[in-house]
């Protein structure tokens, strides 16, 4: 799924991996109704500069490509970093495990 920032949700980090824990009233994410409390987020999309050129002493940075990253075994500071790399403009692209939380209906 696809999500303008701001996202609307809250992403917290557990021992299992990082999961939703708050989905805001109003937010992209509540308004796209795909995303609950307690799935775990799979994986994000980043944007990486590629193609960097030096030319003398001078590095130019090339363009931008957009990369699929997975969450597992990275941390949670790597994950918001990534997420963080989207413009304003940019949809951020996300991918949750659907999780039941014991005692739901």
């Amino acid at each position: 799924m696809t999500l303008q920032k701001p996202l609307g949700v809250v992403l917290e980090e557990s021992k299992d991996g990082i999961y939703v824990a708050e989905v805001q009233r109003g937010g992209n994410a509540e308004r796209n109704g795909e995303i609950n409390v307690g799935d775990m987020l799979i994986s994000t999309s980043a944007w990486i500069t590629t193609n960097e050129q030096t030319y003398g002493e001078t590095r130019v940075p090339g363009g931008e490509e957009r990369v699929k990253m997975a969450v597992r075994g990275q941390s949670f500071d790597s994950v918001m970093a990534a997420i963080g790399t989207h413009k304003a403009h940019q949809e951020v692209t996300l991918e949750f495990q659907r999780c039941v939380i014991a005692g739901g209906a």
